[in-house]
């Protein structure tokens, strides 16, 4: 899987810098910048897979949901 352009990755990065440490679904990290995604479900494998690969720093992913959604866990 394909991982996030680098601008997107400067974009995450930025958000998760300003988020409070703690476990999240994707949609949560991005807050209201969420309804600007254009899919959000090709955006979040593309940005688990960036997140396996360490291409962003102070976040790990955590566990799945039962509602299929992946958690990431903001660290601090």
């Amino acid at each position: 899987m394909k991982a996030l352009s680098q601008s997107q990755i400067d974009e995450a990065q930025a958000i998760i810098n300003n988020t409070r440490a703690g476990i999240y679904e994707l949609r949560d990290i991005y807050g209201d910048l969420w309804d600007s995604v254009q899919s959000p479900t090709s955006f979040g494998m593309k940005f688990k897979a960036t997140v396996v690969a360490g291409l962003l720093s102070s976040i790990k992913l955590c566990k799945k949901k039962t509602n299929n959604h992946h958690t990431y866990e903001v660290l601090k």
